[in-house]
């Protein structure tokens, strides 16, 4: 019996060193969507680093209220849970791969039980820049979606703010044409986006910009993916948390206009609320 004590607490003390627990609680609330009225998400995710690896595994848990527009009455609310892992190896200082996978369980969707494959490389140009190219394949059952991310990544210091900007596109095309009973009409899309962290004294402050149409993407590196047929087209973001010695307080505001394509809706606000605890272990 001591012998498995002593076990477990070497095995435990050799996963958590070096490793990232989080959990993150979002609101939502959505404006002149055809059924969605309000909803939450939980994700909680875990972080490993060992020799020149990165594991990453989140699992998101999602719910959202659906109504009759006109009766007010109650409909079956949107129940969604996502396990998503993200694998990155250093080959050398300056090039590193990257796979990820997501699975979906959706109990309303046609996209339930889709599968996400995602493989990137990263090739540092100096200590300040970087590229990334990243393409993912969403696998459901009725259509297949390519993605293709460009990513340009830049660092740099101004006085004691220390900031991070990234630049890029995305190119989705969708191989198929039917959502369910709604038929896709567009297969293309092309968006760019604009992120910029800064960081003082442990406080941090991040901004974010999409534009341009995109459907069913991929997002976060690969850890999530937007499966619903709600054409987006435009996405802010608004970020600010504290860094301490162990414990990292984020919150984010996320703000989105969109198209629900299968309830022909146009014009539909979306707004994200959320609130993230980040704790790390250490030898």
């Amino acid at each position: 019996m001591k012998k498995v004590l002593v076990t477990t607490a070497l095995l435990s003390s050799y996963l958590l060193a070096n490793s990232e627990i989080s959990t993150y609680y979002t609101y939502k609330d959505y404006d002149n969507s055809k059924t969605k009225t309000e909803g939450k998400t939980l994700d909680y995710r875990f972080l490993h680093n060992f020799q020149n690896s990165e594991l990453t595994i989140n699992y998101e848990d999602s719910l959202t209220k659906r109504e009759n527009e006109l009766t007010k009455i109650k409909m079956t609310s949107l129940e969604i849970e996502k396990l998503s892992m993200k694998y990155l190896y250093h080959i050398s200082n300056d090039i590193s791969i990257k796979t990820s996978f997501i699975n979906i369980e959706d109990n309303l969707a046609p996209s339930d039980n889709g599968k996400i494959y995602g493989l990137g490389f990263i090739k540092s140009i100096n200590n300040s820049n970087e590229i990334k190219i990243d393409t993912y394949l969403s696998n459901y059952d009725d259509f297949n979606v390519n993605q293709y991310d460009l990513t340009f990544v830049k660092k740099f210091k101004f006085n004691d703010i220390n900031f991070m900007g990234q630049t890029g596109i995305k190119y989705i095309d969708i191989n198929g044409s039917e959502y369910g009973n709604y038929n896709l009409k567009n297969n293309y899309y092309t968006s760019y986006f604009l992120n910029l962290n800064a960081n003082y004294n442990g406080f941090i402050f991040g901004l974010g910009f999409m534009n341009g149409d995109r459907l069913f993407a991929v997002l976060e590196d690969g850890l999530k993916v937007e499966h619903h047929a709600l054409e987006q087209n435009k996405t802010y973001v608004v970020s600010l948390g504290k860094k301490f010695k162990n414990i990292d307080l984020i919150s984010r505001y996320i703000y989105s206009n969109s198209n629900e394509l299968p309830e022909n809706r146009k014009d539909v606000k979306s707004q994200f609320v959320s609130l993230g605890l980040k704790y790390k272990f250490s030898l």
